[in-house]
């Protein structure tokens, strides 16, 4: 991957999602009609402890991501085929959103998944070239 103005999306999208889930985790009022459907005027406890795995979920991402984009080998395979596959379903969560703030996050979402697409495209490549 050497588009550098992609790459600068992906990681701006990867920021403005780290920056939507801490805020959900910490209770900030931004994220209120931004994420969870926009349905809380308060988060609940149980929805920042999901949360809190999910900007996990992200960090790991960004490392995933970031290896790849060096050419570092990305252990375990099926990790980027099941980052594509949670992509889609959160950019149709997004988009099904009733809040009309969360629906913008089909935005970074897409660009993330598209990501992690191509670098499951150019790993089968490679696999098949090596085969």
């Amino acid at each position: 991957m050497r588009n550098k103005t992609f790459i600068t999306a992906v990681f701006a999208s990867f920021a403005w999602n780290l920056y939507l889930v801490g805020g959900v985790m910490l209770g900030a009022s931004y994220a209120l009609d931004r994420a969870a459907g926009g349905q809380f005027e308060v988060f609940p406890t149980y929805l920042r402890i999901v949360y809190i795995l999910n900007f996990a979920l992200i960090a790991y991402q960004v490392v995933i991501f970031t290896r790849s984009s060096y050419g570092i080998a990305v252990k375990p395979k099926w990790i980027v085929k099941a980052f594509v596959i949670l992509g889609a379903l959160g950019i149709l969560a997004n988009a099904a959103s009733r809040s009309a703030n969360e629906r913008w996050n089909v935005i970074p979402a897409l660009i993330i998944t598209f990501a992690f697409y191509r670098i499951l495209k150019s790993d089968t490549k490679r696999t098949e070239v090596a085969a």
